[in-house]
Order: C-alpha cells, then sequence, then structure tokens
C-alpha cells in the first residue's frame, strides 16, 4: 500500500487557501476521492481516501479488502484496522507519512496548470521524504488529484467528492481488539 499514496499533504499554508507561490498540502474542507495507482507493470490498482477538516483525520481505504487506516493528524496517531480479525493495531503516526517533508511546499516551484477529474489543479515541483523529485498537482484548496515521479503517474484522481464526510467512517467499533506498537528507536552514530 503506498499509504495514501502521497495523497493529503500534511503541512502547507496556514490560511486555508494557497498562494501564487506556495501550494496548500492539506485540504480545507472534508473531501472523499478515489485514486487509479500505478502498480507497475501495467496493473492498476485503486485507493480511496476520505478527509474530515473539522478533526483533521485521514481514512485510507487501500486496495486490500478488510482494512483501513485512520490517521489523527492532530494527535500524530494511525490505527490499522482489520475488520476480518476485528483487531486494531495503534502507533504513533511515522514522521511524513505521507512521504512529502512539511518543508516542501515553501520549496515547491508551480509548474501551470491541468485538468483532472473534472477538476483545476496547479501543478507543483517539489521533492519526496526520500529526496527524489516529484510533480503534484493541487487543488487551490488543498487536494491532491495527481502524483508524478518522472514519467511515471504514481496516483491519478478518478472521483472526487466534496461533500462533508460521515463521522462515522473514522470511528473504531468498540469490540476489536487493540494492540499498541512502539516504533524502535534509531540509534545515534
Amino acid at each position: 500500500m503506498l499509504l495514501g499514496a502521497l495523497a493529503f499533504l500534511v503541512g502547507g499554508a496556514a490560511d486555508g487557501t494557497a498562494t501564487g507561490d506556495r501550494p496548500l498540502l492539506r485540504p480545507a474542507h472534508d473531501v472523499d476521492v478515489t485514486y487509479a495507482l500505478d502498480a507497475g507493470n501495467g496493473a492498476v490498482l485503486h485507493e480511496r481516501l476520505r478527509w474530515r477538516a473539522a478533526t483533521q483525520t485521514l481514512r485510507v481505504d487501500p486496495p486490500t479488502e478488510g482494512l483501513y487506516v485512520i490517521i489523527d493528524f492532530v494527535a500524530r496517531r494511525m490505527s490499522t484496522v482489520r475488520t476480518a480479525e476485528r483487531t486494531v493495531i495503534d502507533m504513533a503516526a511515522p514522521d511524513n507519512v505521507t512521504g512529502v517533508p512539511d518543508s516542501a511546499a515553501g520549496a515547491s516551484v508551480r509548474q501551470g496548470t491541468d485538468t483532472v477529474a473534472g477538476l483545476l489543479c496547479n501543478d507543483w515541483d517539489m521533492t519526496d521524504a526520500a529526496g527524489e523529485a516529484a510533480r503534484v498537482c493541487l487543488t487551490d484548496d488543498g487536494v491532491m488529484l495527481r502524483a508524478r515521479a518522472g514519467a511515471r503517474t504514481l496516483l491519478n484522481a478518478e472521483t472526487v467528492s466534496a461533500t462533508p464526510v460521515d463521522p462515522a467512517a473514522f470511528r473504531i467499533p468498540p469490540e476489536y481488539t487493540h494492540r499498541s506498537v512502539v516504533a524502535p528507536t534509531r540509534s545515534r552514530p
């Protein structure tokens, strides 16, 4: 899973709108997007992301049946839910969970406009967390519609709905068994 496939990035302008020289990297409103993901060798997978602006939470429904991930950006927590096993793995959200560092907005360069899934977006060249160049097409209100690395389109929005997202989609059934995972600490040289 590409965990959000670079979508719904953290950071960006704080006022809820993009500026001419800096993109908004977080949706300013609720949004529900289904993406086509390039899985390589001509295979295409589909991933659904739902963003709830009021709580700054993201639900990722990856191509894997019976699995979803909820990321709370305020609490910096991530829960992986397996419906068949009725289990939840809770952990701290990894730094740069979306694959793009928080500083990407400030270092991005606008490259023009395009239309994806019927919506106008601005292409921005930026660098991902691995230091690789990426071109991301974002709406002025922070919704990612496409991400490219080199000549490869990693993700492309197929459907976009800006209607309010049901808060129930972010609730984990209380009867599910929770297990906490602590990320290993890195030793310093």
